[in-house]
């Protein structure tokens, strides 16, 4: 027992140490050495091809991706948009900090990823380092703000951010917010007013580098809301400059036309408020479920809402939502700085609730998670304090706090490693995907049809990145038939196809990204193509199509047409069935 003890008091001392936030902020980094050799992934591709000047669009403006009708016709007329894609549809991203890092990268090293990769382990490194100082500043120089710290600092939500060079955003936009609530607690606890001016600024710079920096405001009404001493309206008042920040962010987001509409994957809360706020308690129990648990938020993208399998994913995800509740609300009524991270932790979930649930946005969430874990664990070793609640919940949150250390200091690092490698894993199908796609000279004189893709994004747009990145020939146009899922294709004519939709036009949630579900269509609905003529036909009980009839100005056996499928992972050569003739097409599993 006295052995025990002393072992303990070590541990105690080492975490309070004062040098403790530059070790974690140096493990985190030293946690993630593997995304060194992840190259370039997914989107990575996508900002290539403007970095390096390829695109029709400027390097600075990197993060617009769809901005205007006219530009979106002029894709899906080619087909780096499907011909479902919203013509509306609009994506542009306030993020011009994280785009200069992105620029100096391909200033110094264009074609040395592992070196770009190493610029985002030294901002994953930095953010790390704020909040243990962060963590310090709030709970004291004890070893519940260490342990906080290195839990952290361990966290696999830093996997894909670290991994993924089109995710740096995120670090920044941490890393800053962190900067903005350090200052702006050393203004409160020792009244110097650079400090506050700091805050403001830094809070500037965490919203230019990413829209997760909006988080940095929840923390800071939490502070004021649950620490500050004041009255309410004192309290609110000093938060005015902050909110200048957010009102002129706010101005220069609408004049400057940024913000997302049209997807089915990006929710707009400005444009589309009741649309987010159904979504809203699904997507939060969803990132919640990634936090606190060893499933990644990402499972909820695997199956479509309605599904049995979507179902699951959702009853556990509220499951484990309640359990932390009920977990923290004890501790949570008791003790004010438990109250300031828990609500900062609640607030910072609607920023990224904005977005299909994913681990890589937990960056503010586990800023708060982490320091209540820390909280709980003091506030059950001291007897005193959880004396008087029922022993029922004492046994049960001994069970969850011991589960709960062992996935946030033993498991935590090597699920980022294993996320990292999955990452690797995907991308490296994607990139054989994109080997299977013919880059002979024909194809430039040829449309290139892919029957049944089972992803859009990152199987069919990308081919166009790849093929301007290796300077291969692009097919004359190209063209997906279906968005996924299981399909029914008939030969109705010599130069027509009946395709249905068992599974559904949309099968998984991705599936969506080009089109909300707000935009709908119509039975008889008609679309003209260069080389292809599209009609729904029919609609399900969703209003999405159920049948789709393509016709095509020649025979569908011309040399012109390149017809594919998907199979195994690679596209490889199709042919039409014969007239009249039926051929049912199985789903075919993605790069996911």
């Amino acid at each position: 027992m006295k052995q025990s003890n002393q072992v303990a008091a070590r541990i105690r001392t080492a975490l309070a140490h004062r040098r403790l936030p530059l070790a974690v902020a140096i493990l985190s980094a030293v946690a993630m050495l593997p995304a060194l050799t992840g190259g370039w992934q997914f989107d990575d591709y996508f900002h290539r091809v403007t970095m390096l000047g390829y695109g029709d669009s400027k390097p600075i403006q990197v993060f617009v991706q769809y901005s205007d009708r006219a530009h979106n016709l002029s894709q899906i007329d080619y087909g780096t948009m499907p011909w479902w894609g919203s013509p509306n549809l609009h994506q542009a991203f306030l993020r011009y900090a994280s785009t200069l890092t992105m620029m100096l990268d391909y200033r110094l090293w264009p074609n040395h990823p592992a070196l770009m990769h190493l610029h985002s382990l030294l901002w994953l490194a930095a953010a790390v380092f704020v909040a243990a100082l962060l963590y310090r500043e709030v709970l004291g120089a004890n070893w519940v703000a260490g342990l906080a710290a290195l839990m952290y600092a361990l966290d696999g939500a830093h996997a894909v951010p670290a991994a993924y060079l089109a995710n740096r955003n995120a670090l920044i936009a941490c890393c800053f917010g962190f900067l903005s609530l350090l200052a702006f607690v050393r203004w409160r606890k020792y009244g110097r007013p650079r400090t506050r001016w700091l805050s403001v600024l830094m809070l500037a710079v965490s919203l230019s580098a990413g829209e997760m920096g909006l988080a940095t405001a929840a923390y800071l009404f939490s502070y004021a809301l649950t620490v500050d001493r004041d009255a309410i309206q004192a309290r609110l008042m000093r938060l005015l400059p902050h909110g200048g920040v957010l009102a002129a962010w706010a101005l220069i987001y609408k004049l400057g036309n940024f913000g997302s509409q049209g997807s089915g994957f990006y929710l707009d809360p400005l444009h589309d408020p009741l649309g987010f706020a159904g979504s809203f308690c699904r997507r939060a129990a969803f990132l919640l479920m990634g936090q606190w648990s060893p499933l990644p938020a990402e499972l909820s993208m695997a199956n479509a809402p309605g599904t049995s399998a979507f179902l699951h994913i959702s009853i556990f995800s509220f499951a484990i939502a309640a359990i932390v509740a009920a977990l923290f609300l004890p501790l949570i009524l008791r003790d004010r700085i438990a109250r300031f991270w828990g609500l900062g932790a609640l607030l910072s979930l609607i920023p990224i609730a904005a977005v299909g649930p994913e681990n890589r946005l937990l960056g503010f969430v586990g800023l708060g998670s982490m320091a209540l874990l820390a909280q709980l664990t003091q506030f059950l070793f001291a007897p005193s304090s959880a004396a008087s609640l029922p022993r029922l919940w004492r046994g049960l949150a001994w069970a969850a706090t011991l589960l709960l250390l062992l996935l946030h200091l033993i498991a935590a690092p090597f699920l980022g490693i294993a996320r990292i490698d999955y990452q690797a894993t995907v991308s490296s199908r994607m990139e054989r995907a994109m080997a299977s796609v013919p880059s002979d000279a024909r194809i430039a004189s040829q449309d290139l049809l892919l029957i049944n893709p089972p992803d859009h994004i990152y199987l069919v747009t990308a081919i166009w990145a790849v093929h301007r990145l290796e300077k291969l020939p692009m097919p004359r146009h190209m063209r997906a038939l279906s968005s996924g899922g299981e399909l029914e294709v008939t030969r109705v004519g010599p130069q027509s196809l009946r395709v249905r939709f068992p599974d559904g036009f949309f099968p998984t949630p991705i599936s969506r990204y080009f089109r909300s579900q707000n935009d709908r269509f119509s039975a008889g609905q008609h679309l003209e193509l260069p080389g292809l003529s599209i009609r729904v036909e029919s609609l399900d009980a969703r209003g999405d199509p159920a049948q789709v009839l393509y016709e095509f100005p020649l025979p569908l056996e011309y040399s012109s047409l390149r017809w594919m499928r998907w199979q195994d992972g690679v596209y490889v050569p199709w042919s039409p069935p014969a007239l009249g003739q039926t051929e049912k097409l199985p789903a075919g599993r993605g790069i996911y």
